[in-house]
């Protein structure tokens, strides 16, 4: 995700009230699975494929999720990290030494369809940078074709594709160790709002990244795609995302909505081309909502993190860890275990932990608003302790012998100029089927299956269908809007 540590942002948000769905109404939709690919210490890499698309999870140094996306005319095809935390794809160009960009490299000389621009590309990542220019050409996802979609062709990178350990747009690094040759990640896909482009933050023209590109494009019929990411122990198709529609058979209980957070800006809202004028001035850029506490429930101590006013939380699929102020982060660690247990490694900017600590029942719960405002009743996301818990030497904590703890805190490390930042990443996303609505500004939760977390007190099931549902149900929304102010 892209993180400027002197951004300041202005945060406004609409209040997403939900009503009570009264009918389903059949919709296109575009179903991805996700291709996996395990990284091991001891074994290299691994790559299972059964599926088009499938997830890939590291878990000693760090996860990315991967899709397959083709570029050009004939296609060439790019597995590249799914992002929900910027906005740009981009991959390598055959002008990218192959000492930084060692993969898969874009050859517009091959393409019938490409165009070049004059507009430069750079994006900076907490983990690295990326630098070329923003060309255009045909991008197809799972069968979706969009036409002159602009993406950056990169020709100089810094610790992104040689370092994947700590790849994921995220701001956050996890303990990196060298590569095996295997499948690996080619680039980043985006799925942030127009307005987190790099080509926007640095002062260009707005462009539609390709997810925006299928509703302008009316590809898809329903303005949303939705996540599902499966446990960090998962193989095979291990999670999937959908483009126009959600996966019942993902998740137990309702989806619980909330509004994203607004950027308060003198221009007007860059998605108002797709939707229409909203009357606010209001930007959309992050895929951001409103948090206003935690709990931790059966652990060696109970506390009740709470603020009197509400924080914005960046839901980043693209960063391994989540990411919170160092005083949570760390009354968070104390309360799932002892002293003895958990000890923090200033250097990695990381909590080490014992991975015994996996076999607790303790639950962290994060509080979300239906507002900007605190609610008196909050949306409720308990994620159990044993899905933070991440091995570095093997693939399960009941062998490991070295653990990290999938929260950290923020103010070390790489991090020392976000010390006000709540990042919700990977190792917390997993336990939610997450769907992201672009037309209501909204992102809805619901307890995803087969992980063990639970929203509003609805738990997802042990084990997940493989069948898909094409429905998604409407809603009314309510505006309401207030300011609140962070600093990166």
């Amino acid at each position: 995700m892209l993180i400027s540590s002197s951004l300041l942002l202005v945060v406004s948000a609409a209040a997403a009230v939900v009503a009570a769905p009264t009918e389903e109404v059949n919709k296109r939709m575009l179903r991805v699975p996700f291709e996996k690919v395990a990284k091991q210490n001891s074994g290299g890499h691994r790559l299972i494929k059964r599926d088009p698309f499938q997830t890939s999870l590291y878990n000693d140094d760090g996860s990315q999720y991967l899709i397959n996306v083709n570029i050009g005319t004939p296609a060439q095809t790019f597995s590249v990290a799914l992002d929900t935390g910027s906005a740009d794809l981009w991959v390598p160009g055959t002008n990218c030494p192959n000492l930084i960009c060692p993969y898969s490299k874009f050859d517009q000389t091959k393409s019938s369809t490409f165009n070049s621009t004059n507009q430069k590309f750079g994006i900076i990542y907490g983990s690295g940078s990326a630098n070329g220019t923003y060309v255009q050409d045909t991008v197809s996802v799972a069968g979706a074709t969009v036409n002159n979609q602009q993406f950056g062709l990169v020709t100089t990178t810094k610790d992104i594709l040689t370092q994947q350990g700590s790849l994921g747009g995220g701001i956050g690094s996890s303990p990196s160790v060298s590569q095996n040759n295997a499948t690996v990640s080619d680039g980043i896909f985006g799925l942030g709002y127009p307005q987190l482009t790099a080509s926007t933050s640095t002062g260009g023209s707005v462009y539609n990244p390709f997810v925006f590109n299928l509703v302008s494009q009316k590809i898809i019929s329903d303005p949303v795609f939705s996540i599902y990411l499966n446990s960090a122990s998962a193989t095979g198709n291990s999670g999937e995302i959908i483009f126009g529609g959600v996966d019942q058979s993902k998740y137990s209980g309702d989806l619980a909505y909330m509004p994203v957070a607004g950027l308060t800006s003198g221009s007007s809202n860059p998605l108002d081309t797709i939707f229409g004028n909203s009357g606010n001035s209001q930007i959309y850029a992050y895929w951001m909502v409103y948090g206003q506490g935690f709990t931790v429930t059966d652990g060696v101590s109970t506390p009740n993190i709470s603020t009197p006013e509400t924080f914005p939380v960046i839901l980043d699929t693209g960063t391994t860890l989540t990411y919170l102020p160092a005083r949570v982060a760390q009354e968070i660690a104390l309360s799932v275990a002892s002293q003895n247990d958990i000890a923090l490694d200033s250097s990695a900017g990381v909590y080490v932990i014992g991975c015994d600590v996996a076999n607790s029942n303790a639950q962290i719960q994060i509080q979300f608003s239906t507002s900007d405002k605190a609610s008196s009743t909050p949306i409720t996301f308990s994620v159990p302790v044993s899905q933070l818990v991440i091995p570095l030497d093997t693939t399960s904590a009941s062998t490991a012998s070295q653990c990290i703890f999938g929260i950290a805190p923020s103010s070390t490390g790489s991090l020392s100029t976000s010390s006000n930042l709540y990042l919700v990443g990977d190792s917390m996303l997993r336990s939610a089927y997450m769907v992201f609505d672009m037309g209501q500004n909204r992102v809805g939760l619901a307890a995803a299956n087969g992980v063990g977390g639970s929203v509003n007190g609805n738990s997802g099931s042990s084990s997940s269908s493989t069948s898909a549902s094409s429905t998604i149900r409407p809603s009314s929304v309510i505006v309401a809007s207030a300011i609140l102010a962070f600093m990166f």
